[in-house]
């Protein structure tokens, strides 16, 4: 069990460095990201780190709409949610240890889980038009 890390913003970094290099080469999640985001990876990873320092440390550097920019990705289901929150599991233990990893994937799991309630209700609502 590693020791403790507090969340600071360098170890916000350190964790979506971490996790999306482990996104990337998976089998299920890898083509899906990399599809579409392709050559922006850098950039990417720096919107993601803004996103996360403003959710857990309050830093407001985060100004996007994550519900705007995952509802085009038909892939928003429960199934890659699930792989997702699985890396997600895994990359925050690695890095915090249990009891943050925990409120970590808690956090997580209620922002997938909404993210994808609302891109299946858009894609259904779509469909039977």
């Amino acid at each position: 069990m590693p020791a403790a890390v507090s969340i600071k913003e360098e170890s916000i970094a350190t964790l979506v460095d971490r996790f999306y290099a482990k996104v990337r080469a998976d089998a299920l999640l890898g083509p899906v990201f990399n599809g579409v985001i392709g050559d922006h990876w850098p950039e990417h990873l720096a919107t993601l780190t803004n996103f996360w320092t403003s959710v857990l440390l309050a830093s407001g550097r985060y100004k996007g709409n994550p519900m705007m920019a995952h509802l085009p990705i038909p892939q928003m289901d429960q199934e890659h949610f699930g792989r997702w929150i699985e890396l997600w599991r895994e990359t925050t233990a690695e890095i915090f240890g249990t009891e943050i990893s925990q409120a970590l994937v808690a956090k997580a799991s209620t922002m997938g889980e909404r993210l994808v309630e609302v891109s299946t209700r858009v894609r259904e609502a779509q469909a039977a038009q």
